[in-house]
């Protein structure tokens, strides 16, 4: 199997990949969107983050199984760890990380650098090579990648606490089709827009006995006031009560399969 996932080598997801995959063929990518249109092309399966127990989902991830219609097939739960290295941290006046790591650490941040800049890049391990070029910035990293660059570590584990990354398994078509399905996602397109329709499209769930685990709204890529709302819960298509609820959301909007696993 070829697994496709963020890049360089030393980021979260290429760390979390070869611990999953240590037998597949990993092709890094630079960015989410590239990621998703190579998917589209090839027949591979893509390795993401989509959620993160401090901070919630990965918006752009969200935003792409939808554009991409890609399908999630298999998650897993990564505790995620981070670092922070600098060449002299008497000089550090900007910390640069991925966004995401950035609001891991947070709290770390605020207490021990409170006026640095904070300098969004599009990975952790490219926030490690800019640092070893600048005595000004500091890099959040991952600890193993701070050690295999040479960047002097002046803080470990900065992460919040219980820091956890959900990663998907997504791809057009099933990579895991023999494995049992106990749980889907799925995103709900409403045709229509009027008071209690959120209270409408959640009332099947209640009436057939099915428990959410999720529910979020984005928007919809259109007007203000138009949204997108993903729900999770326990069950499967192949399900009775599942399909009970299906007829009746069909009434009050158009349901895209975002994922069964």
């Amino acid at each position: 199997m070829i697994v496709y996932c963020l890049g360089p080598a030393g980021t979260s997801s290429y760390d979390a990949a070869l611990e999953l995959f240590p037998k597949e063929s990993l092709h890094l990518f630079k960015n989410f969107d590239a990621l998703f249109n190579a998917l589209t092309k090839n027949s591979a399966t893509g390795f993401v983050p989509i959620e993160n127990s401090l901070h919630g989902s990965i918006d752009e991830v969200l935003d792409l199984l939808i554009e991409f219609e890609m399908k999630i097939w298999k998650t897993f739960d990564v505790s995620i760890h981070y670092a922070l290295g600098a060449l002299d941290k008497k000089k550090i006046s900007k910390v640069a990380s991925h966004p995401q790591a950035l609001a891991h650490c947070r709290k770390f941040l605020r207490k021990n650098y409170p006026n640095v800049e904070y300098f969004p890049v599009n990975s952790t391990a490219f926030a490690v090579e800019m640092a070893l070029k600048d005595e000004s910035t500091a890099a959040i990293g991952r600890l193993n990648t701070l050690k295999k660059l040479k960047l002097p570590v002046l803080f470990n584990e900065i992460q919040g606490k219980g820091n956890t990354t959900r990663f998907a398994v997504v791809s057009k078509k099933d990579p895991y089709p023999k494995s049992k399905k106990t749980q889907m996602s799925i995103a709900l397109h409403p045709t229509d827009d009027h008071p209690g329709l959120l209270h409408k499209l959640l009332t099947p769930f209640k009436v057939y006995d099915v428990n959410l685990t999720r529910i979020e709204s984005r928007p919809s890529g259109g007007k203000f006031g138009e949204y997108i709302f993903f729900v999770d819960f326990i069950g499967t298509q192949k399900e009775p009560r599942t399909k009970k609820v299906f007829e009746e959301l069909k009434r009050l909007a158009d349901i895209q399969i975002v994922g069964e696993w």
